[in-house]
């Protein structure tokens, strides 16, 4: 029962700290992204199903706490972000280092792709640079803080529970 528990209640204050100080940490309109940070230590922990149900609730919840987003955009790409991450989880140890980290940035580069694209398709269609420096400044502000998290709780250390 305390398995199910833990990240429930990690999502809430997670949802929280994202409420909280995402209008603080700012920058001309881009903000970290929490709540990608930890489905994706949620997904290597706990697995793909894990990382979807996590994603797309939190996702969902994003989406009806913040006016201006597409509802639903946030659920389909944290929960894809999820499934994937997920299937990482636990082979840190049969793939290579450069390979298992590759695949996880490749994979939130590709949540970021996909989440700006569909905010900002205008702007990509009438001033692609404005677009393509969304898209990297967006990434890297959230990659940003993950690299902060990893001197805590590096990504290669999570382990799945024991059986």
């Amino acid at each position: 029962m305390a398995n199910r528990v833990e990240p429930f209640l990690n999502g809430l204050a997670v949802l929280f700290l994202q409420m909280i100080l995402s209008d603080f940490l700012t920058i001309r309109g881009i903000r970290p992204d929490f709540i990608l940070i930890f489905v994706v230590y949620l997904s290597l922990k706990w697995g793909s199903l894990t990382g979807v149900v996590a994603g797309f609730t939190l996702g969902l919840v994003e989406d009806i706490l913040s006016a201006g987003s597409l509802m639903g955009l946030a659920p389909l790409t944290k929960s894809l972000t999820g499934f994937l991450v997920g299937r990482l989880q636990g082979r840190y140890i049969r793939m290579s280092p450069v390979t298992f980290h590759a695949a996880w940035v490749g994979i939130m580069m590709a949540h970021f792709f996909i989440f700006i694209y569909v905010n900002y398709q205008s702007v990509f269609e009438t001033n692609s640079s404005i677009f393509w420096k969304t898209y990297i400044f967006s990434a890297v502000y959230t990659f940003i803080f993950i690299g902060m998290f990893q001197v805590i709780k590096p990504l290669s250390t999570i382990k799945p529970p024991a059986n």
